[in-house]
């Protein structure tokens, strides 16, 4: 942590970036870092490789995060910038064209992770795959900077990072040093009514029709323990929906009892995303991983190419038996 710490803290301006498709962390912990930054008067720019999810726009500074088109404006900007914070990712694939940007560049790259298996694309990493979010990563190394730059703003944005990738404070990760850590957040701004409300009841009309179409296609397999949800391209739009509205529909998956593995499949133009979770003794990292995904040993994903909707749901459920038996690896 000291490299990358020492790194941002002497920086005149850094670029924040995070993975496509950004989640709370992954948002969280950009802007998180964006208003810790600029407490200490140093200048940031925040460029995504795809757009942030509805319900996370109303987070402080949002409308800082610009989505990465590799104009000369863009790229001006990236160049006048000394430091490259990549967070909450592990490859620089999931950052999409801002990855051949940013692998061109001169500028040190710091990355801040907590998935496993990281790529060595960065100047200096810290990786901790203990660690429940990037945002509780964050939180721990901002708290030991010097001077009061853990501002409200920054709170609340760290806040609802840890917020979400715990499932609100649910998941296996969630240990004592998170509460506490998430308490010293409230203690310095952090509004946990307002972070809950805003991320988890402000869904648009559309996605509440969404969200029951896909959950009158619930399917079980293997005695139950497995269960899939499927949202297609003709579902989104009878419905005016867009992918990004899909957010957190897997995590319905695994409500049912007895299931101890969740999939959900979104068709997109030209390909299947594939959401895995799971719980107990059913791990789906390696199971993400055969099809070129990743992540965590509850919670992974992976894109599939070159099948159809139907076809992509037949080839994992077939392939999920392996994490089923309990033969997939932690």
């Amino acid at each position: 942590m000291n490299h990358v710490s020492s790194a941002l803290q002497s920086a005149r301006h850094v670029l924040i970036t995070t993975h496509v498709n950004p989640d709370g962390d992954a948002v969280g912990s950009a802007l998180g870092l964006h208003h810790a930054l600029r407490s200490r008067g140093i200048h940031t720019t925040i460029f995504l490789p795809s757009s942030s999810p509805v319900n996370l726009k109303w987070m402080p500074d949002a409308d800082m995060m610009k989505v990465w088109n590799g104009s000369d404006e863009q790229r001006a900007a990236m160049a006048t910038c000394d430091v490259i914070a990549v967070l909450d990712l592990n490859s620089v694939g999931r950052l999409g064209t801002l990855g051949e940007a940013i692998a061109a560049s001169t500028a040190t790259i710091v990355n801040i992770d907590h998935h496993t298996h990281p790529e060595s694309f960065a100047t200096h990493a810290w990786i901790d795959t203990d660690a429940p979010a990037t945002c509780s990563m964050l939180a721990e190394m901002i708290m030991g900077w010097e001077g009061a730059v853990l501002t409200p703003h920054a709170a609340q944005c760290l806040y609802v990072g840890i917020m979400t990738d715990t499932g609100s404070f649910r998941y296996p990760r969630t240990t004592s040093k998170i509460f506490h850590l998430a308490a010293d957040l409230v203690e310095l701004g952090a509004d946990p009514v307002q972070a809950y409300d805003r991320v988890m009841n402000a869904n648009p009309f559309q996605r509440s029709l969404l969200l029951g179409r896909a959950l009158a296609g619930l399917r079980t397999h293997y005695d139950g323990k497995l269960c899939t949800m499927v949202v297609t391209k003709e579902d989104m739009r009878e419905t005016h929906c867009h992918a990004d509205d899909t957010e957190g529909f897997v995590q319905q998956t695994l409500s049912i009892d007895g299931v101890t593995m969740g999939i959900f499949f979104l068709e997109l133009d030209d390909v299947v995303k594939a959401s895995f979770r799971s719980k107990g003794n059913t791990y789906v990292r390696d199971l993400a991983a055969t099809y070129g995904g990743g992540g965590h040993v509850y919670a992974a994903g992976a894109r599939l190419y070159g099948m159809t909707i139907q076809e992509a749901v037949e080839h994992v459920v077939a392939a999920a038996a392996t994490a089923l038996d309990g033969s997939t690896s932690q």
